[in-house]
């Protein structure tokens, strides 16, 4: 799943975030200007489903495990994650669920939120440290900021929050990132790519 995850991001810089069941549908709906969604609701009882609901769709699917209810998030909720649920990665703020997940092989992303310039220089000096694949900044708004992180790390940066316009988009790609992440589903009708 990695390599289509490469391949569509490639082509399309768009994670659309599922926040809701009728989200679902719209996902499938624009399927060809998404790179992969982003699941931000379920629980222990239907997220296979909606993980397989998408595979079968041909889109990685990431699970923002914070989200899942009824996930506990100590090593045996990460394996039912890894061995029953099989995403194709997960989104996660916390440090200790990266470093489980990565002893089960899982591709992580990292959920930062830049709230101010002191999280973001705790983050420049701390990023060569994260066991993560790929860094999502909160929110999408920091595209200077984005475009200062991508001159001292090689790992991907995806962005997104707040997201309203596609102007913000545009803004954070031409900063660097690699993808825009947003639940705003009138972003999903046309492709979103780097110019």
């Amino acid at each position: 799943m990695y390599k289509i995850f490469q391949d569509r991001l490639a082509d399309k810089q768009l994670v659309a975030a599922i926040k809701e069941p009728k989200a679902i549908e719209a996902a499938l709906k624009y399927k060809d200007n998404i790179s992969a969604v982003i699941l931000m609701m379920g629980d222990i009882l239907n997220i296979k489903h909606y993980v397989q609901l998408f595979h079968d769709a041909g889109l990685p699917v990431i699970l923002h495990v914070e989200k899942i209810g009824g996930l506990q998030l100590d090593q045996y909720g990460i394996d039912f994650v890894s061995k029953v649920v099989k995403p194709f990665a997960i989104v996660t703020t916390k440090a200790n669920v990266i470093k489980r997940a990565k002893q089960q092989k899982i591709f992580v992303i990292q959920r930062i939120f830049l709230i101010d310039t002191e999280v973001y220089y705790q983050l420049e000096q701390s990023i060569h440290h994260t066991a993560a694949d790929m860094i999502e900044i909160m929110p999408c708004r920091a595209p200077d900021f984005i475009h200062k992180l991508i001159q001292v790390t090689d790992k991907p940066i995806i962005t997104g929050g707040l997201l309203d316009k596609i102007e913000y988009a545009e803004a954070a790609l031409a900063h660097g990132a690699n993808a825009v992440t947003t639940s705003n589903v009138k972003l999903w009708r046309k492709p979103i790519n780097k110019r």
